[in-house]
């Protein structure tokens, strides 16, 4: 009996587990890159997180999506999902070239994926 409790307790806690850390990845049909690089505190926060500069707090979930992203070019995408990841490519190259290329530099599998 108290087996069943404790392996029932272990799987709720698993269960927790996974749920916390598919949550945590960012939905980027919902990504506002506009609203983001339109306030400096946060482009800077988001930034200093993803190139491990400072603890991430709310951008966790960004900085655990991105890496992936960069590296394949979105190539497990959706095709909704890689039409926004080209969308946010496209604004952040535009407007931030400094934060576009920083991040491809460190997360791309390639020197340059995109020369």
């Amino acid at each position: 009996m108290m087996y069943t409790k404790q392996k029932l307790i272990v799987q709720l806690f698993l269960l927790t587990f996974i749920t916390t850390v598919i949550s945590s990845k960012v939905d980027f049909e919902k990504l506002n890159i506009e609203g983001l690089l339109s306030n400096e505190e946060r482009t800077k926060s988001a930034f200093a997180c993803l190139m491990d500069k400072k603890p991430c707090g709310e951008w966790q979930g960004l900085r655990d999506t991105i890496p992936e992203l960069i590296k394949t070019k979105c190539g497990a995408c959706t095709p909704k999902e890689k039409k926004k990841y080209d969308h946010v490519s496209k604004v952040l190259l535009e407007k931030n070239p400094e934060i576009f290329n920083a991040l491809v530099l460190k997360y791309s599998a390639n020197e340059n994926p995109y020369q």
